[in-house]
């Protein structure tokens, strides 16, 4: 291969590692500090960073579509990345090994021209890091779209910043046990494959992603919530727990039960804890308290369904009500 000019280095670097073109970030290697440039990524840009003389890096998505997809393993270990770059080939994914500025490894894939649905690169990138036991790895892009109010996003480093490949930095380098960098870095980029939008949604379709990660989303939602409430209980129920009820026992019955299915405790359970509840019930009115078979009955209707909702619009619950509470929160 002939000795490449310059320019021929930057059109074949802002090739592959480009995206939003008004804005890029950079960061001084001294104090670590990031921040936000707003200028058009131009030619002087990329020859600033490939000198050294300051980094860039990239917005990955424009609109809803990205042209690269990284994952970022920061904790010095590469077994995960290569681990990740040879599940990725069972895919037919062709994913490329960088020793990043710091101890860790960014492993990238690049896609067809034009870019795909950052959705769909992120959907696959989790769905391959779930399956090499490592889920919570970050990866970029970080969002689906950008919105249009100056909201980028997040960017990523750019790699071969000048003053860090001396270092063995920001290089390129063998995904094998040898970890040994890449020997021309601009012959390997020349060589780099992309990977087809069809390959992307073969993989979605088959392993139906967008279903698992509305599963996802929900799971993550309970979780947050239980940890946002405490005990895996909103806050208007717990009150009730300790307080009892002075009306509607049945549907507060009915609502407790709904939460305690909802931590995983068996119906038998329930019914014990309903049943040492109903003792602090003082109904009003001459009212008796709500009988064992009337709980039963309540626990049962709300171990029959998987209800979802929260029953804020009950009246007990109301009463309840803390505005503290995520899921009052949300409904604002």
């Amino acid at each position: 291969m002939s000795k490449r000019t310059t320019d021929q280095k930057i059109r074949l670097f802002m090739s592959l590692f480009h995206g939003l073109g008004v804005a890029y970030g950079t960061y001084d290697p001294d104090t670590g500090k990031y921040r936000q440039v707003k200028k058009q990524v131009q030619r002087d840009v990329i020859f600033n960073h490939l000198k050294g003389n300051q980094s860039y890096g990239f917005y990955p998505v424009v609109g809803t579509k990205t042209s690269v997809g990284i994952v970022d393993f920061d904790n010095g270990d590469p077994y995960p990345a290569l681990q990740f770059i040879e599940r990725a080939k069972h895919y037919d994914i062709n994913s490329y090994l960088e020793r990043s500025k710091s101890k860790g490894y960014h492993v990238w894939t690049f896609f067809n021209d034009g870019g795909i649905l950052a959705k769909k690169v992120r959907l696959v990138l989790n769905h391959i890091l779930d399956d090499i036991d490592s889920p919570d790895t970050e990866i970029f892009p970080k969002q689906n779209f950008i919105s249009i109010n100056g909201n980028y996003g997040n960017f990523i480093n750019a790699p071969l910043f000048g003053r860090l490949v001396p270092e063995s930095k920001t290089i390129f380098i063998k995904p094998d046990a040898s970890l040994k960098p890449c020997q021309d870095q601009w012959s390997f980029l020349e060589k780099v494959k992309r990977v087809n939008e069809k390959i992307i949604d073969r993989i979605i379709e088959i392993n139906e992603l967008d279903k698992k990660s509305e599963t996802l989303k929900q799971i993550k939602s309970d979780k947050q919530l239980t940890k946002n409430t405490g005990y895996g209980l909103p806050a208007c129920i717990r009150a009730i727990l300790l307080q009892g009820v002075t009306f509607d026992q049945r549907v507060a019955t009915f609502r407790i039960a709904v939460h305690l299915k909802r931590m995983g405790l068996p119906y038998e359970f329930a019914v014990i804890i309903l049943l040492n509840w109903k003792r602090k019930n003082k109904p009003g009115n001459g009212k008796r308290i709500i009988t064992p078979e009337e709980v039963e009955e309540q626990v049962g209707w709300a171990y029959k369904k998987n209800y979802t909702g929260f029953g804020c619009q009950e009246k007990i619950i109301q009463l309840f009500c803390d505005t503290k509470c995520p899921i009052y929160i949300s409904k604002l």
